[in-house]
């Protein structure tokens, strides 16, 4: 008996189209969370005075009572919304790869984490620090490097 080889062709649905399209659209979120953050980080700096790029912490430009506090402090949540979008859109990029899935939450995690900085773990300005505020926010920006590290060494291993 032989077989006549078939081709099986595939015909795409809305519903790929529609998700490819979401995926996409998530995916594209990590690019503008990138601009925004930089743009955060130089707008920010611009609007306090005397903020040195090279000697200070970006945290300082949304320290509580901060110069810049009001202007950084929502850009800032738009780019952990937008890296947590970009998060979701890893991890539904990698269903079939565990590695992308874990990237992903990584990100999502470290995202959604970050977003309590300017809000919940605020840092005091330089030189009224208090035990109360900064080392809540110091802890949580370890948390959140440790996060971000390991979903830069998970996902190049995918």
């Amino acid at each position: 008996m032989t077989t006549v080889g078939a081709i099986h062709q595939r015909v795409p649905s809305a519903a790929p189209v529609a998700g490819t399209r979401v995926r996409r659209a998530l995916l594209i979120g990590g690019v503008f969370s990138s601009v925004l953050y930089v743009f955060t980080d130089i707008a920010g700096g611009l609007r306090y005075p005397g903020y040195s790029f090279s000697s200070q912490a970006i945290s300082e430009l949304m320290a509580r009572g901060a110069p810049s506090e009001t202007f950084v402090d929502p850009l800032f949540l738009a780019c952990s919304l937008l890296t947590a979008a970009f998060g979701v859109g890893v991890f539904l990029q990698g269903r079939w790869n565990r590695s992308l899935r874990i990237t992903g939450a990584l990100l999502t995690v470290y995202a959604l984490l970050g977003a309590t900085g300017p809000t919940l773990f605020e840092m005091d300005q330089r030189g009224v620090g208090t035990l109360q505020g900064d080392p809540p926010h110091i802890i949580l920006t370890a948390i959140i490097a440790l996060l971000l590290m390991l979903a830069i060494g998970i996902g190049a291993s995918s």
